[in-house]
């Protein structure tokens, strides 16, 4: 392509595809070998994949690293073990794939409430504004199901939690090529993972294990690597805060998939909480995008926290 500023939306754009391709297949694999094997398979092709991709360039791994970068690992493993937990377990919980993608996506508003503590800024009133909309939004949802006690929807909301505390380190990192980042994610996520396999109890399949779901299986893993890398490209060549804006549009492709795919209805309801919930996510990160373009020279707090927000849309390294 020639024109190299349309490059990285084009790269968001297949990267948002194949990772709404991995959240389609994780359900179907599911169904006949539990979430613990569906995480296990997402974990273990990309670590293989993006470790021979680095060793390849020769780029340098990390082992030990910084606590920041442990803290962006292991929050980043409760993340990937909740959201596999929910989401290749759909035929358990009645959560669907539009229902987990939504809710997920209010981590950007966490990233903006957690600089309050850590850089010294005070949420403004947008932020609170975002934070009972999202809330409603999510009420609006999942407010049947947990009334009837179903509370896989809470289970969401603390991954996103747990993907916003990821992201708040992720702009401290920088002297780290992004695959050994992505590489020491991958492995602890994969113990986590294990561990999960050991000591919670794997759901009773509804499906007889077949080839299918093998190629299933390999296909979470896949779809989830070409989905990084194209996210990486992206956010090294585009603008970070324009490429978080653009990577909403992966929730068009999970909606149509969840529909065409797995089959599940569009309740007229749960359609009137989506907006509720991308709605403030996409006014802070487009305000956000404003922001860099009146201000090119921020102030140093300034800098840093909106990097953090910039950068929230690779959330999907914990998914």
């Amino acid at each position: 392509m020639r024109n190299k500023t349309l490059q990285p939306y084009v790269w968001i754009l297949i990267s948002g595809f194949a990772f709404s391709i991995m959240a389609t297949l994780a359900p179907l694999a599911g169904r006949a070998c539990g979430w613990q094997a569906v995480a296990i398979s997402r974990c273990v092709i990309p670590l293989v994949l993006l470790t021979c991709w680095a060793r390849w360039d020769g780029a340098q791994l990390v082992f030990w690293g910084t606590p920041v970068l442990w803290v962006r690992s292991l929050c980043g493993s409760f993340s990937l073990v909740g959201t596999f937990s929910v989401l290749a377990s759909v035929h358990v919980t009645n959560l669907q794939v539009t229902d987990i993608y939504t809710i997920t996506n209010i981590f950007p508003i966490w990233v903006a409430l957690l600089s309050w503590p850590m850089f010294g800024r005070f949420p403004s009133g947008s932020v609170w504004l975002s934070i009972v909309l999202s809330i409603v939004g999510v009420a609006i949802i999942q407010g049947a199901e947990l009334q009837a006690g179903n509370f896989a929807a809470l289970i969401v909301v603390a991954v996103s939690v747990f993907t916003a505390i990821a992201m708040v380190g992720l702009n401290r990192l920088k002297r780290y090529d992004p695959r050994a980042i992505v590489v020491h994610f991958s492995a602890t996520a994969l113990a986590f993972s294990l561990v999960g396999l050991v000591f919670f109890p794997i759901p009773t399949p509804v499906e007889e294990f077949s080839t299918v779901h093998l190629w299933e299986l390999i296909g979470v893993g896949v779809t989830a690597s070409v989905g990084q890398y194209f996210l990486t490209k992206a956010f090294t060549a585009g603008d970070p805060s324009k490429m978080s804006v653009a990577t909403l549009s992966q929730f068009v492709f999970v909606l149509i998939l969840d529909v065409t795919i797995l089959g599940h209805d569009l309740d007229p309801l749960k359609l009137l909480g989506i907006p509720l919930i991308l709605g403030p996510t996409a006014w802070l990160m487009t305000r956000r995008v404003k922001t860099s373009a009146l201000v090119p020279e921020p102030a140093p707090a300034l800098t840093e926290s909106g990097a953090i927000l910039a950068k929230s849309a690779a959330s999907a390294e914990s998914k």
